[in-house]
């Protein structure tokens, strides 16, 4: 099982969290190779995705290639290319652009998980948060997000911080000056192991996989719906193997392990 390096951008995530190299989707094999099936996977996923791709090359003897990124980028780089099998959102926004460039298989798609958003910082944070409007007041730094104007964390943790109120404003003006946009989750929970100055607003998921150095100042309850959107890509190099990968993380083993890394499954998704 192979990682594809992003090709556009060299996020904070490459450094700090030691991203695996690995081939191009698009490079020539030899006629007798074994097929693989290449997946583009939001990089919150990154953990349960890649023990799945290797119970699935076990169990059927297909390998499975990721290119972890954020979903924005992700969507871009499925409408400029060919190639691709699976693509796995955490956003159903740019679920939709991709379907609206007509690059799904139709009848493939479904909502699959749901998560939740935190506010994490450093094991060696001496801060605590009681309430939502206390984050604020913190002497941090930066608050690492993704990109606001793209990411789905960064979109989820605006809306969120835009709705509470605050005195005369809102969370979201009294940390907007401190915000430090990222191009992904994982760069943002990059910035944060990297600092202990730094604060982020991440996925419950992301944090639970690096528990050991971070800890969570407070648990979002009442955000934005976050969900997860599965599908088959268009004209993808092994829609066989592809369409089989799409079932197996559809189906109730996959939930189990998606549910062991902190992600909610969500009942009997819904094919459309």
């Amino acid at each position: 099982m192979k990682s594809i390096p992003r090709l556009l951008l060299l996020s904070v995530s490459t450094i700090a969290l030691a991203a695996t190299g690995a081939c191009s989707a698009g490079a020539r094999k030899p006629a007798d190779a074994p097929k693989e099936v290449t997946v583009f996977a939001a990089a919150s996923l990154r953990e349960a995705l890649e023990e799945l791709g290797e119970a699935f090359q076990k169990q059927t003897g297909t390998a499975v290639a990721f290119n972890f990124a954020g979903s924005n980028d992700l969507a871009h780089q499925i409408g400029a290319a060919r190639g691709m099998d699976v693509y796995l959102s955490a956003s159903e926004a740019w679920m939709d652009t991709v379907q609206n460039r007509r690059r799904l298989l139709p009848g493939t798609r479904r909502d699959l998980l749901s998560n939740t958003l935190v506010v994490v910082a450093s094991a060696r944070s001496p801060w605590k948060v009681g309430e939502p409007c206390a984050i604020a007041a913190l002497p941090f730094k930066h608050l690492a997000v993704g990109d606001p104007q793209a990411v789905p964390a960064g979109i989820y943790a605006r809306r969120w911080m835009e709705g509470v109120r605050c005195g005369g404003g809102t969370l979201w003006t009294g940390v907007g000056d401190r915000v430090a946009p990222t191009p992904d989750v994982r760069s943002a929970m990059g910035l944060v192991l990297a600092d202990p100055g730094v604060l982020g607003m991440v996925y419950r998921t992301d944090q639970l996989a690096f528990a050991g150095r971070t800890r969570v100042l407070y648990e979002v309850a009442s955000g934005p719906p976050i969900r997860y959107a599965l599908a088959q890509v268009a004209e993808g190099a092994h829609a066989a193997e592809g369409r089989r990968f799409l079932d197996f993380l559809a189906g109730p083993d996959a939930a189990r392990v998606f549910a062991r890394h902190g992600f909610t499954p969500l009942a009997a998704p819904a094919v459309r």
